[in-house]
């Protein structure tokens, strides 16, 4: 038996119960079985349902980290590398453990095995494609909602005056039978300007209209609420407005009389500083408010001519702050210099596509294998099943064992079928998110130097974190597995 003291880890997201593909018994079935098969030592079962998409929110992943630290265990097998992260800090947190040779190995029933000594590379993009993959589900949602709204579908839940009806994927909303009358009534006293945001919120708490706390609705939420433009059946969605399919409630010319009545109160601000490429990335140090970006144009009467000046700067919202502001030109020039040191060549591209598409090979062979294994079970259970049911048909089983004999193989069937899920995505991938990688590295330099706006805080985004600026320089960490392309001397304090 190997002398290692291993945690057998599983996990699945709580977002996504129904939808996860190895479930957490599933995971720890293929765990048991390969640890009996290589006569691992498992001293510590440790599982949880948790989503690692954000770091520090998983209380079990942190008992095993500690597990480990304090020499009570030094080694892992979990059913995927994802299981353990899928955020960069605590990728990192296992790499460092790992490379330091507190934690001795890393095992997957696929047959995957990490040490100190073995090429971390692999580990950091399993780590970086399952950070992808939490970040291109985000996407996916906010791509599902852009074509909500494109087709005039309210994307929130239903408002005060409207319930929500339809198909999951397609819903929409519709006034609802008592209270639109009462919002309509609402926005005809307000705009005869002679009731204060008080008035109209005892007068809906009155009707039995109320917050969802049960009480009633305080000043802003009554403001929010006259100030919204949904009820004429024109909705705002990420700053720009769309015309609703739905029934408006009422007309535009009595929501403006509303306005009126509300005796130009204007509406909450929209924060435009958030437009321009670098504001809301960076913070600052030393207060924790945002960099924001400042435009002045100075007109020189003398010789008649005008002059930009675009400069960043603390936006000193949280207390008083004394950083200096930095010229947008300077502020670029040293960001370029930093995105250099992730920047590789088109020999290195090339040299690099090579490599990672052979080992692309050998992930595809592994998947095969396994693949091929649950292929295998799940046939023989289907033979099960075909085998209960003659079983029944000859009299040999009575209706109440076949049905429970039935519901056990087709729950057994289910879990096989998950299983050649997770690993057909895997497979599917890897090839990817690996040429990703190659890409941002190779464009890093023209992105930042020629790129547009958004090119370049989108690359920004999916290469670095924790963007800092102090005293005119910019800190920042490089995500992995981008941090392994950083040269020696850059990378020893593990900033960019």
């Amino acid at each position: 038996m190997s002398k290692l003291r291993y945690i057998r880890y599983s996990r699945k997201s709580s977002e996504a119960k129904d939808r996860q593909a190895a479930s957490i018994n599933d995971q720890n079935t293929e765990c048991e079985e390969y640890a009996i098969k290589k006569k691992l030592n498992i001293i510590y079962r440790l599982q949880e349902s948790k989503s690692a998409y954000k770091p520090r929110k998983r209380e079990v992943f942190d008992e095993m980290f500690q597990l480990i630290k304090n020499g009570k265990a030094d080694a892992i097998i979990t059913w995927k590398p994802d299981r353990l992260s899928r955020n960069p800090e605590e990728g990192g947190m296992i790499l460092q453990l790992l490379q330091d040779g507190v934690l001795k190995e890393i095992r997957t029933p696929s047959g995957n095995v990490y040490n100190p000594d073995s090429d971390h590379l692999i580990l950091q993009i399993h780590f970086g494609m399952a950070n992808q993959y939490s970040r291109n589900l985000s996407q996916t949602v906010k791509r599902a909602l852009k074509h909500k709204v494109e087709r005039g579908e309210y994307p929130g839940n239903a408002f005060v005056g409207y319930v929500t009806f339809g198909d999951k994927g397609s819903k929409n909303i519709k006034p609802h039978p008592i209270e639109a009358t009462l919002v309509k009534k609402t926005f005809l006293l307000t705009a005869t300007g002679q009731y204060s945001l008080a008035n109209i919120s005892n007068f809906l708490y009155a009707k039995g209209i109320t917050a969802r706390s049960g009480r009633k609705f305080s000043k802003g939420q009554t403001h929010r609420m006259l100030t919204n433009t949904s009820y004429y059946g024109y909705f705002m969605y990420n700053g720009e407005m769309y015309k609703g399919t739905y029934k408006p409630i009422i007309t535009k010319k009595l929501f403006d009389e509303a306005q009126d009545g509300l005796r130009d109160r204007s509406k909450p601000k929209v924060n435009t500083w958030r437009k321009a490429s670098y504001n809301g990335l960076f913070k600052c140090p030393d207060c924790g408010s945002a960099i924001t970006t400042t435009v002045k144009i100075k007109h020189y009467k003398g010789t008649n001519r005008t002059a930009k000046f675009v400069y960043l700067h603390c936006t000193k919202r949280r207390d008083v702050c004394t950083q200096p502001p930095i010229s947008l030109e300077d502020f670029e020039s040293k960001l370029l210099e930093k995105i250099l040191g992730i920047s590789i060549d088109k020999d290195v591209w090339n040299v690099g596509m090579k490599l990672l598409k052979e080992k692309n090979k050998e992930e595809i062979n592994r998947n095969t294998k396994q693949m091929d294994k649950f292929h295998e079970k799940y046939k023989l259970l289907q033979l099960k099943l075909n085998g209960l049911i003659q079983m029944r048909a000859n009299g040999e089983l009575t209706k109440k064992e076949f049905m429970i004999q039935k519901e056990l193989t087709l729950k057994e069937q289910a879990s096989a079928e998950g299983l050649m899920q997770d690993v057909k995505q895997s497979a599917h991938d890897w090839i990817e998110l690996a040429e990703e990688f190659l890409n941002n590295a190779f464009y890093a330099r023209k992105v930042m130097s020629t790129g547009k706006m958004t090119e370049k805080r989108n690359l920004l985004m999916d290469i670095g974190e924790n963007f800092l600026l102090k005293d005119k320089n910019l800190k920042f960490s490089f995500k992995m597995p981008y941090d392994v392309l950083l040269k020696p001397e850059v990378r020893t304090d593990g900033r960019g």
